[in-house]
């Protein structure tokens, strides 16, 4: 990419590095940053742009690759440009790009409006919810079902400890909350009337990526009856299955000893659509099973990025 300015590698190497956002944040950014790539652009013609704009995308979707999101967002201003570049015209490819990029900017917070209004018809009112980690998403569904009565059981969520974000948020907004470790949370899933957590990535048959715990948490909730619900935009569906080697871990943490050596650092895990009540998203309320349809547009994308 020696095209793309310092400014712009190291902004996607910073994506590359981000721990601390969400999917949807991070889907965001990444499309920030591919439209600000393009004062780096020198092409000529349509598909000289094209071709550039999907080296910049690829170099995103890679940057977070268990985020369905990124790739998906990226992949859609891709598909929006390629669909003009045939003509050869630069100024129309150039302006389907930045018109789809600021679409998608824009259309994230009414996604997030509508996940709202679904999941107060879907969560039982004034519940006990337990959550896990720190999604954005989820957090503005917490927020008003708390602003409704809900009290909130929120994780720690090692080894990032996201959750105490969560929890610090929600009790500033006055919602009851209680913060517990993630070794608690069986002693706590009894407690409460549902689990709801975001999503990074759901796959084609619904499973879902989330922060390491969301699994434990779903196997716990299946185990004590209480429903288990994913707060997810659609952008984050992918167009495929998840694979088998899924969940390696991506180096190592300190905090061993000299005896069993350092602990594996995992910041991912899968949550089988098997143990998944239902999907809210901003189109409506979701079976797992269901929410295949939905990868048809996700493979467009996938396609446009990485023809």
């Amino acid at each position: 990419m020696s095209a793309v300015s310092a400014d712009i590698s190291e902004a996607i190497e910073a994506i590359s590095q981000d721990r601390a956002h969400g999917a949807g944040w991070l889907a965001r950014e990444a499309v920030n940053v591919l439209v600000q790539s393009l004062q780096d652009c020198r092409a000529r013609t349509g598909e000289e742009f094209l071709s550039y704009l999907r080296e910049v995308g690829q170099a995103l979707a890679r940057a977070q690759p268990s985020m369905a999101a990124v790739s998906n967002a990226v992949g859609a201003v891709v598909l929006a440009a390629a669909g003009k570049a045939g003509a050869g015209s630069l100024s129309a490819t150039r302006r389907a790009a930045v018109v789809r990029a600021r679409q998608i900017i824009a259309s994230w917070d009414k996604a997030v409006s509508r996940i709202i209004h679904y999941a107060e018809r879907t969560v039982p009112p004034k519940a006990g919810i337990l959550t896990h980690s720190y999604s954005a998403t989820a957090l503005a569904v917490l927020e008003h079902l708390g602003s409704q009565g809900a009290s909130v059981i929120a994780t720690e969520s090692a080894p990032l400890y996201e959750g105490r974000a969560t929890a610090r948020h929600l009790a500033r907004l006055g919602v009851g909350v209680t913060l517990i470790s993630d070794a608690q949370a069986g002693s706590f899933v009894s407690r409460a009337s549902a689990v709801l957590v975001g999503a990074d990535t759901v796959f084609a048959n619904g499973a879902v990526v989330n922060k390491v715990g969301t699994y434990t948490l779903a196997l716990l909730a299946g185990k004590a009856h209480v429903p288990f619900y994913v707060a997810t935009e659609t952008l984050k569906v992918a167009s495929t299955r998840p694979t088998s080697g899924f969940g390696r871990e991506a180096g190592w943490e300190a905090g061993g000893d000299d005896l069993v050596g350092a602990i594996p650092a995992v910041y991912f895990d899968l949550t089988p659509p098997r143990l998944v009540t239902a999907l809210i998203t901003e189109q409506g309320v979701f079976r797992p099973r269901e929410i295949r349809p939905l990868a048809i547009r996700a493979r467009q994308y996938r396609t446009a990025l990485f023809p």
